[in-house]
């Protein structure tokens, strides 16, 4: 049969005549009697042949009743949240970042000052070129994943991933040879063994760049709530993609685009480009040949090591130092240096407060804090005080998203987006940088302030202590359940030896094991021989327990073999008190029980 036929013929049963005829009415019996007698029809057609009946009935799941009901008592997703301004969804505002992008957004960059750096000065997420990085600035507290090293030796950053390595490390990886049954498979399992150890990116020896380790503790710049903090005025022209502090501003004047990394002052905390010459390139090399030659001069005294990877090491090194010596010398031309003629005042900078510089989190002066100080010196930023100590009330942390950095937050659109920014609140209670006057006009939002702070504190406190609660009850419950099948295993104990060892209630329970006998006590002479031995029968101290140990009788157990002692004692000087005087004693007869089966 053919489909197209039985279709077209089933078409005209279910929705009548297509030519305008009476249609025949049929009930829901007939219909599937009908209906099953094609599906039968199309099981007798030709070979090869698949009938498509059982499509005629297909219903998506978007169309069924199921879908729409739970459509219909689906909740809404709300747009927004009822908790404070500085609140938002980390779902809906987290920006991706990958590669270049996340290391342009947590690190800074040494670059080469011949370089063209227009993006960067109008857009702070461009990242820079890869062949002007000449050294990038990290943290501490990375350590080389592969010598485990808290200190790594001539550091390599891993430009698609982020990760550091020391050179002698990732020369000793790029050299790792293939296993023999892999060798026979396509080639792109030699780059399968060339992937970072700590993710699966794709490791590049020209793509990978030297790192300056930053020795600052970020734990003693990081400010902390309940303490005071000293938070510095900073200044930035709207046309500079880094900031000063106020009594250094006049460093703007100096500065083209990007300041260098011998400037003096230091602006190493306030930037996150500085520029760099052929001499600042020497000197890194050099450094890094010594750490070097140092580390293998240490190690082979210790470890006997191979200087294998130390000259591939070395020569890495030299080829590094060709490239850039090369390219200096290419091109001669120097920068320009001229000086910015912009006029630094009130009116085209921002102003902010902000402290621990040397942190992946940027900490600056929430905006109501600033508008307390901006009252208190006549609406005048170029009165606000250079810097301020305050005492941290909270602390709210927000990401920095292309809405909040174009909108509320201008004055830190020199940051890339990503960058994660803490807005300290302070407590301006009886403090000496505003007056009473201004205290006694902001206290009503500054009071609610607090107490909206206090009972988020107090929420926590009380979600923590449920919390442990909650884990401390999983917990008994847990050895509640340990111990009762403990003693259901070990119910042929007596119940006052469970009682003594294993505790009363069948709870948690605790043993002492101090109470315990020691087993290798020298005033009892005991030893694992003697506990192997049957225990002698005149002290009766020791009891055998199912599993073939010998420990020691409780009390109860030591009483009763006394007692059952002292009856046959007993027993016996009655025997002979009995016994006449003269007499031998007989013989006694044994007396042999016979017993039977049979019970009626």
């Amino acid at each position: 049969m053919d489909p197209s036929s039985s279709a077209s013929q089933n078409h005209k049963n279910f929705h009548g005549n297509p030519k305008g005829k009476k249609a025949k009415k049929f009930n829901e019996k007939e219909i599937t009697n009908q209906f099953e007698r094609q599906l039968n029809l199309g099981k007798k057609g030709k070979k090869n042949q698949i009938s498509l009946n059982h499509l005629l009935h297909y219903e998506s799941y978007r169309e069924s009743d199921e879908y729409k009901t739970r459509q219909a008592t689906k909740p809404k997703n709300r747009s927004r949240t009822s908790r404070g301004s500085f609140d938002y969804a980390p779902d809906k505002y987290k920006v991706p970042l990958t590669g270049m992008s996340f290391i342009n957004l947590n690190y800074k960059f040494v670059v080469d000052y011949k370089g063209n750096y227009k993006p960067q000065e109008l857009d702070p997420n461009v990242p820079v070129s890869r062949k002007d990085i000449i050294r990038i600035i990290a943290p501490k507290g990375n350590s080389c994943p592969i010598c485990l090293s808290d200190e790594p030796i001539a550091p390599r950053m891993i430009t698609a991933c982020g990760h550091i390595l020391c050179l002698k490390c990732l020369l000793s990886l790029l050299d790792t040879e293939i296993p023999s049954f892999k060798k026979k498979e396509s080639s792109a399992v030699v780059e399968k063994y060339k992937e970072c150890p700590l993710c699966t990116c794709i490791i590049r020896k020209k793509e990978c760049k030297p790192v300056l380790i930053n020795n600052i503790d970020e734990r003693f710049e990081t400010p902390k709530i309940g303490t005071d903090v000293i938070m510095t005025l900073m200044s930035r022209p709207h046309n500079k993609l880094f900031s000063v502090p106020r009594s250094i501003e006049n460093v703007h004047y100096q500065i083209k685009n990007f300041p260098s990394v011998t400037n003096t002052p230091d602006l190493s905390s306030y930037s996150r480009l500085f520029k760099a010459d052929l001499k600042y390139i020497l000197d890194m090399y050099t450094e890094e040949k010594k750490q070097i030659l140092q580390a293998y001069e240490e190690e082979k005294l210790l470890y006997d090591e191979d200087s294998k990877y130390t000259l591939m090491a070395i020569d890495e090194i030299n080829k590094e130092l060709d490239d850039w010596t090369n390219r200096y010398n290419e091109d001669s031309t120097e920068c320009e240096s001229i000086a910015s003629n912009d006029n630094m005042n009130a009116g085209n900078s921002f102003f902010y407060y902000e402290t621990g510089f040397n942190t992946n989190t940027t900490y600056v002066l929430s905006p109501l804090d600033i508008k307390v100080l901006k009252t208190n010196y006549n609406d005048d930023y170029g009165q606000l005080p250079s810097t301020i100590i305050v005492k941290i009330e909270n602390i709210q942390y927000e990401e920095l998203t292309p809405e909040n950095s174009m909108k509320k937050y201008k004055y830190l659109s020199h940051l890339p987006l990503g960058t994660s920014i803490g807005f300290i609140q302070c407590n301006w209670f009886k403090n000496d940088f505003i007056s009473q006057d201004t205290w006694s006009t902001f206290k009503a939002d500054l009071s609610k302030r607090s107490k909206k702070t206090s009972q988020k504190f107090e929420r926590e406190d009380r979600n923590q202590k449920r919390a442990q609660q909650e884990e401390e009850r999983r917990t008994k419950m847990f050895f509640e359940q340990e111990n009762h099948n403990f003693h259901n295993s070990s119910n042929h104990r007596s119940d006052n030896f469970t009682e003594e060892y294993y505790g009363a209630s069948g709870g948690l329970t605790i043993v002492d094991n101090r109470e315990l006998p020691s087993l290798l006590s020298k005033t009892e002479n005991t030893d694992f021989e003697e506990l192997d031995t049957e225990p002698s029968t005149s002290s009766q101290e020791f009891q055998t327990t199912v599993w073939g140990t010998k420990i020691r009788k409780t009390e109860e157990a030591v009483e009763e073999d006394l007692e059952a002692e002292e009856m046959i004692r007993k027993a016996r000087e009655e025997m002979e008190k009995n016994q006449p005087s003269g007499k031998k004693k007989k013989k006694s007869k044994k007396l042999i029980l016979l017993s039977s089966n049979n019970y009626s």
